[in-house]
């Protein structure tokens, strides 16, 4: 019998020859990489994302984040405020998405006291023109990213924009208002007027060109959105502006069914953001995929990309990908929380779910380095669970890369008509 070794080496080249298409990013534009300053070209830069979050449970204060993010703080300060906690949580997967950085991009054999001056340097030489293509293409072999990030055209040879309509679904207070009211340039002094600037900014963004549209409510609310009437969500909105933010829950879920109403006449998902929640203390509950069944079915017709492998609760999201045609689990972000847990997923859902409806790497990142590195684990988990399919006889060598190519770019490519 031939080793699972030689297995895995076969399905890992596969894959790392194999160009894939991000299903979610959040990138700056490289015009505005471009223009950063040269305190922030650093080592931090490639820290800042998820790994503050980890030092941060280890017990580094809120207050040195803010030190070693600033472009005024000198380098080596920077450095022995990180240093204090980087090694009681340098064994996480977002850490280990920053090592391969450091050792992929920048040549260099760890982030460390030894190297974090030369990698400061290198970081600060990358910030030229062409570097995006250097890693998200020559690189990482990216053929698109999912953009979440409203930048009104951002560059179509690396990605592919989206609308976050977040500040309508998730307004629950005057000040919220506002911010809607400059996103729409319109007044709003009425819930129908919400309703006519969210829409208003729907149908603009539609124009330049979107693939999907993006709620990542699940931050601030849970994401069991009941069916209120229009009347309801007008009384709900009154109050909301009289003073009583606990009010907002039938606007916001009226909103919520509006949006999925709009972007399934148009022939877009709806990309929702379910699971683990991005920094320190919140309600994971809020987040079960679970709480989304009304809503799903409620919206037969609609198309639902379910993100994060709705992390812990995996498994959850997988049936609701089984049990409904349109609802498709993304591992988006779930190599780098937690590799192991990726795995799992991945190959739970290999066992219960069409392999059509699988969407197997987002980086979620906003710079192109972890991209690149998320991309090489997507990679890795990728093909050990497929080649361990294969060694127990689940399905053949050939019926796993057709599978690896399904999962990693085919289905996305189809799905967000790419």
């Amino acid at each position: 019998m031939e080793s699972d070794g030689n297995l895995f080496e076969r399905m890992r080249d596969f894959l790392f020859d194999l160009w894939v298409l991000d299903t979610h990013e959040h990138t700056e534009l490289e015009e505005d990489w471009l223009k950063t300053p040269d305190g922030l070209c650093d080592f931090s830069r490639i820290v800042s994302a998820y790994v503050p979050t980890d030092l941060r449970s280890a017990g580094s204060p809120y207050e040195f984040w803010e030190r070693i993010y600033s472009a005024d703080t000198p380098l080596d300060e920077k450095w022995e405020l990180f240093e204090l906690h980087w090694n009681k949580a340098r064994n996480t997967g977002v850490s280990r998405a920053a090592l391969i950085i450091v050792r992929d991009i920048f040549g260099l054999p760890d982030l460390n006291r030894e190297t974090y001056r030369e990698l400061s340097r290198k970081v600060l030489e990358s910030r030229r023109p062409g570097w995006y293509r250097t890693v998200l293409k020559d690189k990482a072999k990216i053929r698109k990213c999912i953009l979440d990030r409203n930048a009104p055209a951002p560059d179509p040879e690396f990605f592919v924009p989206t609308v976050r309509l977040d500040p309508f679904v998730g307004a629950c207070s005057s000040e919220g208002i506002e911010e809607c009211e400059k996103w729409s340039e319109a007044a709003i002094n009425s819930f129908s007027d919400l309703d006519a600037a969210m829409e208003k900014i729907f149908r603009r963004r539609l124009g330049e060109g979107i693939k999907a549209v993006k709620i990542g409510v699940a931050y601030t609310r849970t994401l069991k959105f009941e069916k209120p009437s229009r009347a309801d969500a007008e009384r709900s909105f009154d109050c909301m502006m009289s003073g009583d933010e606990s009010a907002a829950k039938p606007m916001q879920d009226y909103l919520m069914h509006r949006v999925v109403d709009m972007a399934t006449e148009a022939g877009l998902p709806v990309q929702i953001h379910t699971g683990i929640q991005d920094g320190n203390g919140n309600y994971l509950d809020n987040a079960n995929p679970l709480h989304l069944t009304d809503l799903i079915m409620s919206h037969p017709k609609a198309r639902f990309d379910l993100f994060h492998a709705g992390y812990p609760f995996t498994g959850e999201l997988g049936m609701l990908a089984k049990m409904f045609p349109g609802v498709y689990a993304d591992l988006c972000w779930m190599h780098a929380i937690s590799p192991s847990a990726a795995r799992n997923a991945l190959s739970e859902w290999l066992d219960i779910v069409p392999a059509s409806k699988i969407f197997g790497f987002g980086g979620d990142y906003s710079y192109v380095e972890g991209a690149y590195a998320h991309a090489v684990m997507a990679r890795e988990n990728t093909a050990r669970v497929l080649a361990s399919k294969v060694s127990e006889g689940a399905f053949s060598e050939s019926d796993a890369r057709i599978i690896a190519s399904m999962i990693m770019n085919d289905n996305a490519v189809e799905f967000f008509g790419i």
